[in-house]
């Protein structure tokens, strides 16, 4: 009896065509996720980074400082893919006219990708400061940043 099933086990392998597993014939019900070589900063939505203040904190002077006497300071930590849309707000917060940033040429980080945005503001009688960067998550690479200072022309 054993060698009948073992011969019966012998013969469907090599006359049946190969059965795929459950894996290959069910549909797929979500979409697969993106090869990481694609990006040179990947996708890492899933992973555990801390808070705002803390990083801001820790960030060295050197590449980062709100200014001394800011009238208004953002620390946010979001999405690449959001990035357009935090420094349109804070333009429009402070009152300038600032062309949106286009994402598009920022190809190499993946749009899902956790980032820290920092911006400053400061503003008095004479003078406006503005500022923004933004840092990866991960890396602690700045990627985009921006400065710009505006003095108040005198009426004559």
């Amino acid at each position: 009896m054993h060698v009948f099933i073992l011969t019966f086990m012998v013969v469907s392998k090599i006359l049946l065509p190969p059965q795929h597993s459950v894996d290959h014939t069910a549909p797929t019900l979500c979409t697969p996720t993106e090869i990481n070589t694609l990006y040179q900063y990947p996708n890492n939505q899933f992973q555990s980074f801390r808070d705002e203040d803390e990083f801001y904190q820790q960030l060295n002077r050197t590449i980062y400082e709100e200014y001394p006497h800011a009238s208004w300071n953002i620390r946010q930590k979001m999405a690449f893919r959001d990035i357009a849309e935090a420094t349109e707000n804070f333009y429009l917060q402070t009152n300038s006219k600032q062309e949106i940033i286009d994402l598009s040429q920022h190809t190499f980080v993946h749009p899902n990708r956790q980032v820290y945005f920092l911006a400053s503001f400061q503003h008095n009688t004479d003078e406006t400061y503005r500022k923004f960067l933004v840092i990866d998550a991960e890396t602690q690479t700045v990627l985009l940043g921006q400065s710009q200072f505006q003095e108040r022309t005198k009426d004559l």
